[in-house]
C-alpha cells in the first residue's frame, strides 16, 4: 500500500513538471495577447510587426526586476531593433506608469490587478520576476530568462 502512494506522487510530479515545461519551450508559438496599456494604447501581439519582441514579467518593487530592466535600456535599442511588451506587478496601473516612465522603458505595459492570477502571467507560467522571454517576428518563443547575464545570452544566439 506504501508503494502505490509513492507511485501516485511520483505520478503527480511528472505530471505538474511536463505541464510547466511546455510554456516556454523554443519553437513553440507564443500565447497571444490583446490589451490596453496603463496609458490607454490598444496593442495585440500577433499584430505587432517588430522582429523581436521581448516580453516581461517584473514587479515594481522588486530590486532585481529594476537591475534587469536598467540593463535592458542601456543595452538593447527599444525604440529600432526590439519591442518591449510589459506585464508589472503593483498596486495600481498609475504605479506602473510612474516606474516605466522613471526608468525610461519604451514600450507597451501593462497592470491587471489580478497579480499572479492574471492571464498573461497564467497563460506563460509566470512563477518568477523577472520572466522574460524572447519571440520572434514570426511569434515563436525564442527562450526566456530571469536574470540580465541569462538573457543576453539568449541574444547573442539569435543576432
Amino acid at each position: 500500500m506504501r508503494y502505490k502512494g509513492i507511485f501516485v506522487l511520483l505520478l503527480l510530479l511528472a505530471a505538474t513538471t511536463t505541464q510547466a515545461q511546455f510554456f516556454h519551450k523554443p519553437g513553440d508559438k507564443a500565447h497571444d495577447f490583446e490589451g490596453v496599456t496603463v496609458d490607454g494604447r490598444p496593442y495585440h501581439l500577433y499584430e505587432s510587426q517588430a522582429e523581436w519582441i521581448i516580453v516581461c514579467f517584473w514587479s515594481v518593487d522588486c530590486d532585481h526586476c529594476h537591475d534587469f530592466l536598467k540593463s535592458l535600456c542601456k543595452n538593447v535599442d527599444l525604440e529600432n531593433d526590439y519591442e518591449l511588451v510589459s506585464f508589472a506587478l503593483a498596486d495600481n496601473a498609475k504605479q506602473v506608469q510612474k516606474k516605466a516612465r522613471k526608468m525610461g522603458l519604451n514600450g507597451w505595459h501593462f497592470f491587471d490587478k489580478a497579480g499572479w492570477d492574471s492571464e498573461p502571467f497564467l497563460e506563460y507560467d509566470v512563477t518568477s520576476a523577472p520572466t522574460v522571454i524572447l519571440i520572434d517576428k514570426d511569434k515563436n518563443i525564442i527562450g526566456e530568462a530571469y536574470d540580465w547575464d541569462e538573457f543576453e545570452e539568449l541574444l547573442k544566439g539569435h543576432e
